[in-house]
């Protein structure tokens, strides 16, 4: 079979790469800033700093714990037909998470997200076949910042059967979150791991005590994490490309031994948060083509280690779901499948992330549909070929009444869902934007979601009064 193939870096510079990384592990070290982190790391013979609560360590602990890392991950759905296996699937694809804003596509104004846009997100997710996984967004900001964390669970699980993906910050909120998805699911997470979560590393190579110590309660509990390092080349990374890929791989492969001492075999993916600062503000970029040759460096190293992907791709700095937007989105998740990431962060992103739109969601779902096309493997071999048409139809003939076009005409050619495809003569169609908001409002209009059992809305609203009582 012939499949679609990037290789960036050549197996030399993956050695220098992994060379590099370790001497950061072993000299530098990493910052775990809780005690729960660096005495599971003194036990198993790193060099720790008990006062500053850091660590160093070199390969052979690195090595023992990549040998404990699932190759197979499952991203269970509320819906098991949504059921997806990362290593096994291709090019699983999630929702971008954590947008604050939300833009008006068709007015140009822009606002702050309401729990009900996320449930309105969340159901268009859901909507949307080529999107295989929710990260909540836009964030809400009319519930108080200590109900949010479990209404924006609530919201999501109402609006979806797909997976859902998020982060859990704090240690205390684990058990109140689990028990919601293990509701709704109606099994452990050991059993259907209905949730996942994403643990970002702090750069330069740090870990955030609440975050660390609230995942290190979700690997006794089977809940997949996807560890995302972030560091900005010019600012909490080095301003070559490379050595802040080398401080990412560090935080990296800090986070995996840390998840695996405490829980050999939990599962991990390696996520491609790394990005590049603008210089002139200090800001995230989030689709520039650095991102891309990061991702493709990240990537490969992770594969070199052995470890499940997951690549940032198909967002824009574009303030609108315009040229800039599909040209920038196209481009990095493109690096990005094209290198071979097992799952992708792909739609909804605007302004590096800090907003949303309806548009924006449908028309990366047309891009994500033409990103599975170029990846898509194809038979190389005699049925493939068509000799005997070739052959019927001789010199200056036509294939349009061949049986082998009519049978090959839905799956040869990808067909988008709101991109144009008009011929000449053909009067002309509304502007795309527009086309899009139609399409997104038709889908929610019509979309209906797979209900949550009443024992599990039960439970659900049990544990928000519970947590909305202890914190009154």
């Amino acid at each position: 079979m012939a499949k679609a193939r990037v290789t960036y870096l050549s197996e030399g510079e993956k050695a220098f790469i992994h060379a590099k990384t370790m001497q950061v592990l072993a000299e530098v070290g990493v910052a775990y800033n809780t005690p729960l982190a660096v005495d599971l790391l003194a036990a198993a013979g790193a060099e720790v700093d008990r006062e500053r609560l850091t660590a160093r360590f070199g390969w052979g602990l690195v090595e023992r714990c990549l040998a404990t890392v699932p190759k197979e991950v499952l991203l269970a759905g509320r819906d098991p037909s949504w059921d997806r296996v990362l290593g096994r699937d291709p090019l699983v694809v999630t929702s971008d998470g954590m947008a604050t804003h939300v833009l008006d596509d068709l007015t140009g104004e822009k606002r702050e997200g309401t729990l009900a846009d996320l449930a309105r997100f969340t159901r268009l997710v859901d909507a949307l076949d080529e999107i295989d996984v929710h990260w909540p967004s836009p964030h809400p900001s009319d519930v108080e910042p200590d109900m949010a964390p479990l209404a924006m669970q609530a919201t999501c699980l109402r609006n979806t059967g797909k997976h859902i993906q998020d982060e859990i910050r704090e240690p205390e909120l684990v058990e109140p979150v689990l028990a919601m998805y293990e509701a709704a699911g109606g099994a452990t997470l050991q059993e259907r791991p209905v949730f996942s979560v994403t643990n970002c590393t702090i750069a330069p190579l740090q870990h955030d005590r609440a975050m660390t110590e609230a995942s290190l309660k979700l690997t006794k509990r089977g809940v997949p994490i996807f560890i995302l390092p972030m560091p900005q080349a010019g600012t909490t990374g080095p301003m070559t490309l490379l050595g802040t890929c080398i401080v990412h791989l560090a935080e990296l492969l800090s986070a995996v031994v840390l998840f695996q001492l405490s829980a050999p075999g939990c599962p991990v993916i390696a996520g491609v948060g790394s990005a590049v600062a603008d210089m002139r503000s200090g800001g995230y970029l989030s689709a520039s083509p650095e991102i891309g040759i990061i991702n493709m460096i990240c990537l490969q190293m992770s594969r070199f280690y052995g470890l499940l992907t997951q690549a940032t791709g198909v967002s824009a700095d574009s303030s609108t779901a315009d040229f800039q937007a599909g040209s920038e989105g196209g481009m990095t998740g493109l690096c990005a499948a094209l290198v071979g990431a097992d799952s992708l962060i792909a739609a909804g992103g605007l302004e590096a992330v800090q907003t949303t739109s309806l548009a924006k969601m449908v028309l990366d779902a047309d891009q994500v549909g033409a990103l599975r096309r170029y990846i898509r493997e194809s038979s190389i071999d005699e049925d493939a070929a068509l000799m005997d048409d070739i052959r019927a139809v001789g010199i200056g003939g036509h294939y349009l009444g061949r049986r082998s076009t009519r049978a090959h005409a839905r799956t040869e050619v990808w067909r988008p869902a709101l991109f144009a495809r008009g011929g000449a003569g053909e009067a002309p169609s509304p502007p795309l934007i527009e086309r899009a908001v139609t399409y997104a409002d038709e889908l929610l209009a019509t979309h209906e979601v797979a209900p949550l059992s009443d024992d599990a809305e039960r439970e659900i609203e049990a544990i928000l009064a519970a947590h909305a009582a202890r914190r009154a």
